[in-house]
């Protein structure tokens, strides 16, 4: 008896949670964007290159 109400107790428990919503909706997500801030900028090394056929030394750009 025992055995099968906690199996009765345990499909209730997954059944309450296949009901929640898994993902938000396209529009909370849009919403959220707006409110969080963009990703902050860093600063990264560049090594040496050309640009426009002259040499540039290697440099820190914000990226």
């Amino acid at each position: 008896m025992k055995k099968i109400l906690l199996a009765l107790a345990a499909c209730a428990v997954s059944a309450a949670a296949m009901a929640q919503p898994m993902h938000p909706t396209p529009h909370s997500r849009m919403e959220r964007k707006h409110v969080m801030p963009h990703h902050r900028k860093h600063k990264v090394w560049v090594p040496a290159h050309r640009e426009h056929g002259r040499r540039v030394p290697g440099h820190y750009v914000w990226r």
